[in-house]
């Protein structure tokens, strides 16, 4: 196969394409799908050993791998392992300099590339990828003749189908002119996902087949062995490709279904071998044992909290030693397959089912009970969806919003900053900018207020508190980055062995990484006593200054641990300045509510003190940080600060 018929797809005869599908990719049967966070190598290579003949990697962004070095080098740690071939990575990206450029950085580590025409999630929509390039043919065909023109590697697509066949196969047959080696064909459309997933349509999948001179693998209804041999015959397909069935039994493509424990304990030396996020291990364990969960549901709390590989051992332990005494008891012989051995797990369907929508004279989409009906809906069943769509439009509505002023706040930083600089930065001096801003309000900056929470309470606090602590923490880390003038900032009495530091290292990324001082020290022992201001909602006077000499110390409760003068008690305990936000100086009473409140989680007070002082205006700090539902509106509607 010469260079020359890889870099112009027209010259390509059936033979050539078959011929380079034999040699690069030997012709592969059984292939495991790009699944983000799941497909990883250690997965990969279990898969491998177990009958796959062909793996893909999770889709990599490749906008952000090329731009970010840290996600780069993560990506490439991925494909570190020579034996893990052949392997198609798999990118995202709507133009062609982007995915021709990351894919150049990996061609030495892969035999080939995919560009990703089928993910249909919401981030898809919004980053312009995936699925919702399927009407832009034109700017597809260029990604992809680009690569064929610039790559020494296969180069692939996987794609969702239309509702019409026809223009399915005018789209598989526009991705093989524009140069794909193969493509894959997921048989589902755009909309076919989460609780609409519904089944895939092979029809689709054999007319696209039919079509096409060039391989084609299949994707969807994959449960078992049979499914896959069932998929060849009906598609004549060259290759089946699967995803959630690999995932809840990873010998699918041998035809076994064995022992959920031998399959996870196989799995955890490859982890051993090829380390990955602890989140990707646990989310591949709550997959096998699915079954086993619904029957012991306890067992899901225990590896929800599970931060290391070794909490996950245990855990996977437990839940074997009650399967094991499940089968000698003989309670579940009348299931057909039990729940301690692997097999394919059915999301129950919780969401309404959705009526059809028609539209007034505006073009609004309209659902009213006759068109339930016609849906065999009775009309209590509409009454609730319509409550139900109710529900999810304040939430969209809620969260557009807050999206809305997160990109004013991130355009008004980076215009800021790109007026000092003279240019437009990207992203990755954006981050360093960020870091070094961070690493200079960390190294005793003068002009730099000092925070620090103190998590000497954290010992009384049961799991929901402990949960919802450490979404504070993490907020109020957010926020201290987003600052123009971030906090130099504290997290005292801080046990590295605690429940909050493995709540923490769960439900935070690289947590151990924050630009934080954490240390196990009380706020008392760490600080001049002079130097420090408690802050508690009980104080009698009011902050009126926020100014880099002092240490203010914010409480680490949660609404569940608040006792009255908890912390007004314990500050004075030790003979402390107590200093209050002016929430009463500023604001009143919202009259005919009965609730009201002048206790704030730890990131709204954290925010109030950052804004007053970049602004040094007390009205804007509260309105930053005090929400509506606490029960204060402003005495006035003037400026005043």
């Amino acid at each position: 196969m010469t260079n020359s018929s890889l870099q112009h797809p027209e010259k390509d005869s059936v033979d050539d394409a078959y011929k380079l599908f034999k040699q690069k990719l030997h012709s592969p049967k059984y292939v495991v799908a790009p699944m983000v966070d799941q497909s990883e190598l250690a997965w990969r290579m279990l898969a491998r050993r177990h009958g796959a003949n062909l793996c893909f990697t999770p889709m990599f962004s490749a906008n952000t791998f090329i731009n970010d070095a840290t996600y780069r080098k993560r990506v490439l740690e991925d494909l570190s392992c020579k034996e893990d071939r052949p392997l198609i990575v798999q990118f995202c990206a709507n133009n062609a300099e982007n995915f021709v450029n990351a894919s150049k950085l990996v061609e030495i580590f892969c035999d080939g590339v995919d560009l990703n025409l089928g993910c249909p999630q919401h981030i898809a929509r919004r980053g312009h990828f995936g699925a919702f390039l399927q009407e832009d043919w034109e700017l597809i065909q260029n990604i992809l003749r680009c690569a064929r023109q610039k790559l020494s590697v296969v180069v692939s697509a996987k794609i969702r189908v239309f509702p019409e066949i026809g223009k399915t196969i005018q789209y598989a047959e526009m991705l093989q002119k524009a140069g794909c080696h193969f493509i894959t064909v997921h048989g589902r459309t755009r909309e076919q996902k989460g609780a609409l997933t519904g089944k895939a349509s092979w029809l689709h999948i054999k007319a696209v087949k039919s079509s096409l001179n060039i391989p084609v693998f299949a994707n969807g209804n994959i449960q078992y062995k049979k499914d896959i041999d069932d998929c060849l015959q009906e598609t004549g397909v060259d290759g089946v490709m699967t995803a959630e069935g690999h995932l809840n039994n990873p010998y699918i493509f041998e035809g076994k279904q064995s022992y959920v424990n031998d399959v996870v304990q196989e799995y955890l030396k490859l982890v051993k071998q090829f380390p990955c996020p602890i989140s990707y291990v646990r989310t591949h364990l709550f997959h096998l044992w699915a079954h086993a969960l619904q029957v012991h549901k306890d067992m899901r709390e225990k590896f929800g909290q599970a931060s290391t590989l070794e909490d996950l051992n245990l855990c996977n332990e437990d839940l074997n030693l009650r399967c094991i005494a499940d089968e000698k008891s003989g309670a579940f012989s009348t299931k057909s397959t039990p729940h301690w051995i692997c097999q394919p797990y059915i999301r129950p369907n919780r969401r309404p089912i959705q009526p059809p929508a028609k539209t007034n004279d505006n073009g609004e989409i309209e659902k009213d009970i006759a068109i339930c009906e016609s849906q065999k809906l009775s009309k209590n069943k509409a009454r609730r969806f319509a409550r139900y769509e109710k529900k999810i439009a304040v939430k969209k509505l809620k969260r557009k919003k807050e999206h809305d002023r997160k990109k004013q706040r991130e355009k008004a930083q980076l215009q800021q900053t790109e007026i000092q600089t003279g240019r437009v930065l990207r992203k990755c001096e954006k981050k360093e900018i960020i870091a070094d801003r961070l690493k200079n309000a960390m190294n005793q900056d003068a002009s730099t207020i000092t925070v620090c929470i103190d998590l000497s309470w954290t010992a009384a606090m049961n799991e929901k508190e402990v949960n919802k602590l450490a979404g504070q923490l993490g907020r109020l880390y957010g926020s201290n980055r987003k600052a123009e003038k971030p906090a130099r900032l504290y997290f005292s009495s801080f046990d590295h062995k605690g429940a909050l530091w493995k709540e923490c290292i769960r439900k935070h990324d690289g947590f151990e990484n924050y630009l934080v001082h954490m240390i196990s020290q009380p706020y008392h022992e760490k600080f001049c006593n002079t130097d420090i201001i408690y802050l508690t909602p009980d104080a009698e006077e009011a902050l009126m200054e926020v100014c880099p000499g002092a240490v203010y110390i914010l409480g680490g409760l949660v609404d569940e641990t608040v006792v009255k003068k908890l912390t007004l008690d314990g500050a004075g305990a030790h003979g402390f300045i107590t200093r209050r936000l002016p929430v009463q100086e500023y604001m009143q009473r919202v009259e005919g509510r009965p609730n009201y409140s002048t206790v704030y989680s730890i990131n709204q007070v954290f925010d109030i003190l950052l804004t007053f002082y970049s602004t040094q205006c007390w009205r804007k700090a509260l309105e930053a940080g005090v929400p509506p539902r606490k029960g204060y509106v402003f005495k006035n509607t003037e400026s005043s600060c």
